[in-house]
């Protein structure tokens, strides 16, 4: 399978999860401002599964603009992120029908921690395949990983205790602020294979001229 495959069937699966999302948000009863706060529940959730959704979204197209082949366990690993991120429509509509109740939230934020987990996975087997020791000790070096799961493991140590469990949503946005901006490792490696590739074929042209 190539690269491009890949990325266009998990963009489509992606694209599918946020389409389920919006549609668990049900249209208000009446025609008042108070009809409306009914589903605000519905809503707020749905903006935080968005970010979230949409950040995981950013950074899987921007790993793979590192890897060079699509092995069979990237092939897995990739499923396995897909199939973890597929169950956000679920948990998004309990949060917001419950209405962030303890449980929900929990279930949750546990959901978000398994996604982060495969994603690491992920991360992982693309840059096993890149087989580029810059990018490997860049990742190694890197605290990002580290600050996310941590402040998840807090998100979820909150929902254990009642009434402070409200936070833990707040705290799952927070776990993946460092992640908004595109990783960086990434986009130095690739800009500079991109560089050599292109030193390389000014070299060929003009032995060749």
């Amino acid at each position: 399978m190539s690269k491009g495959r890949l990325e266009a069937f998990s963009d489509g699966i992606i694209a599918i999860i946020i389409t389920i999302t919006i549609l668990l948000i049900d249209l208000p009863d009446g025609n008042e401002w108070e009809d409306l706060l009914d589903i605000m529940p519905l809503i707020g959730s749905y903006l935080i599964s968005f970010i979230l959704v949409g950040i995981n979204w950013v950074n899987h197209h921007h790993l793979f603009q590192v890897a060079r082949t699509v092995s069979g366990r990237i092939l897995w690993s990739n499923l396995l992120y897909l199939f973890v991120l597929s169950f956000i429509p679920v948990s998004t509509g309990w949060v917001g029908k419950s209405r962030f109740a303890i449980v929900p939230v929990r279930v949750y934020v546990v959901l978000h921690l398994a996604v982060f987990c495969s994603y690491y996975l992920l991360e992982k087997a693309v840059i096993r395949s890149s087989d580029c020791n810059d990018i490997r000790s860049a990742v190694n070096e890197s605290m990002k990983e580290f600050f996310t799961i941590g402040v998840q493991f807090l998100a979820l140590l909150t929902t254990l205790l009642p009434h402070f469990h409200y936070l833990a949503c707040p705290l799952l946005i927070v776990a993946f602020l460092p992640w908004i901006v595109p990783d960086l490792r990434m986009k130095w490696v690739f800009d500079e294979r991109k560089r050599n590739e292109s030193a390389r074929l000014q070299q060929d042209n003009s032995s060749h001229s």
